[in-house]
């Protein structure tokens, strides 16, 4: 058996800010397990549409040599009717931020698959196929099938898609992404957005479209939910474990690397306490956005139309444009409100 004091399960960006935070509070004897390595792993975590607002860039601390390209705006694309939201990011190459995190956290990195987890003399027990590793503090970054989640907290996530990314032939040097809305795409979207090097990511929900040509393609599962509970003793869940990511947009990333960010805080202080509360309270995860989710995903065309009529004669969705719109079309005052505070605040 290897002990340690802080084990983190899984090394994508919510387990590797959690890492590279702890190192910066002074926090030793870290452990990350991680199943995936070399060319599996980076293909699974290109497969994204890499965009992160200036919002959660500040907030999470990461380093700006990793942005490709600066974001100006979202659109939002609904028959012939373009609908922007001023809100500004960047879109990053997201392998080189875990890179730099991987080298920059200090913590040991161990390549291997947990079994299962339990609580043990004290601590926790992480069962990995050739080794058992005790800690005090255990970190579930383990994804949307984890692990730790399913043997500490004992829910799952309300929406579960698989979502592919294709990187296409196209015009990289934009600033804008654009995700195309429709009842064929219930409950989600197509997002079309800048990459690099003369490609753009160009993705959906597995089965709602196709794109036959492509340079590269990718498949995985876009999970959240409203079930706020992160926190158990001195384990916590983090990132999709914890199914964060906004039900409307589905921004990740910035998720991702801030309750990370916000986990190890937690442990550094002893306390995971102001975690929870963290994200009991925080507006990222405010109860409406799903609510909104769905409405959203029942709509047919016609309410599609009717929901874009007050965006004809104005299509940026400015504050005085969104409340005309919520004067216009009230019943739709919740999908309008959780749509652009999502722009603005979760991804």
């Amino acid at each position: 058996m290897i002990p340690c004091n802080v084990l983190i399960i899984g090394s994508g960006l919510a387990g590797l800010s959690a890492a590279v935070r702890l190192k910066e509070c002074g926090v030793e004897d870290v452990v990350v397990l991680e199943r995936m390595s070399g060319t599996q792993y980076d293909h699974y975590h290109r497969t994204c549409g890499e965009a992160i607002s200036d919002r959660m860039i500040r907030l999470s601390g990461i380093d700006c040599s990793c942005e490709i390209r600066k974001i100006d705006s979202a659109v939002i694309t609904c028959g012939d009717v373009d609908i922007r939201v001023r809100s500004k990011g960047a879109i990053i190459d997201r392998v080189k931020l875990l890179s730099m995190m991987r080298e920059s956290c200090g913590a040991k990195m161990i390549q291997t698959s947990v079994k299962s987890v339990i609580e043990a003399d004290g601590g926790y027990l992480a069962v990995t196929k050739d080794e058992e590793y005790h800690c005090r503090y255990l970190i579930g970054a383990d994804g949307a099938f984890s692990v730790v989640r399913k043997s500490f907290f004992g829910y799952g996530p309300e929406v579960k898609m698989a979502a592919v990314n294709n990187l296409v032939k196209g015009n990289s040097d934009t600033s804008e992404i654009r995700f195309i809305v429709s009842p064929q795409y219930p409950g989600s979207y197509r997002w079309d957005f800048p990459s690099k090097d003369g490609l753009r990511s160009v993705g959906y929900i597995q089965g709602t479209d196709e794109v036959s040509e492509y340079a590269e393609r990718g498949i995985r599962f876009i999970v959240t939910g409203t079930n706020r509970n992160v926190v158990k003793g001195n384990c916590c869940i983090v990132g999709d474990a914890a199914l964060l990511a906004n039900p409307l947009c589905y921004g990740g990333i910035g998720v991702a690397l801030l309750s990370g960010r916000k986990a190890a805080e937690g442990i550094a202080k002893g306390d995971l306490t102001g975690y929870q509360r963290w994200v009991g309270k925080d507006l990222m995860f405010d109860p409406h956005y799903m609510k909104a989710y769905n409405t959203f995903k029942e709509w047919n065309q016609s309410e599609f139309d009717d929901a874009v009529v007050p965006f004809r004669k104005g299509s940026t969705m400015l504050l005085m444009r969104g409340a005309y719109a919520i004067l216009r079309r009230p019943k739709w005052a919740n999908v309008y409100t959780s749509i652009w505070m999502g722009f603005k605040h979760c991804w």
